[in-house]
């Protein structure tokens, strides 16, 4: 396995993978076809994803963090394929994206998700994040049931 970082060839399998994710456990929102739909600008703002591939350079898993307006930094989108869940992929992406933030000197990244989807709010937990509470105007998706944040030293 190994990860690599946002290119134009991969957009597509970030958007499909991410859209399959939500559809398969919630709906999509307008916030998530309005972030699906803008990748380029989250990127352009310095924002970055993740992609970890196997042998054959097939997407596993991808993880994108960018900048909010208001100057935090969040997780926006993290899928794994059913195919390769359990396998690690998805820990190598979110260790990515807390490196890529360190680099960048964030001070914080901040995570939504639900209660649902327990092996993520594990592997949340695993990695230091803290649970913080769900603030409606900040975490504006229907499915937000939790929310984490991990302050970095820099």
């Amino acid at each position: 396995m190994k990860v690599v970082p946002y290119s134009t060839e991969l957009k597509q399998e970030f958007i499909e993978m991410n859209k399959k994710w939500i559809e398969d456990m919630f709906k999509i929102e307008p916030l998530d076809i309005e972030e699906l739909n803008n990748i380029e600008s989250s990127i352009d703002k310095g924002g970055q994803i993740f992609y970890t591939l196997d042998d054959d350079n097939e997407v596993m898993a991808c993880c994108m963090i960018a900048p909010r307006d208001d100057g935090d930094w969040k997780i926006l989108k993290f899928a794994a394929k059913d195919e390769y869940k359990g396998r690690g992929a998805g820990k190598l992406c979110l260790q990515a994206c807390i490196d890529y933030a360190k680099e960048k000197h964030v001070e914080k990244i901040i995570i939504v998700s639900n209660h649902k989807c327990e092996a993520a709010v594990h592997l949340y937990r695993k990695f230091g994040f803290v649970e913080i509470p769900v603030d409606r105007k900040q975490f504006p998706f229907d499915r937000a049931s939790i929310a984490f944040e991990m302050i970095l030293d820099n």
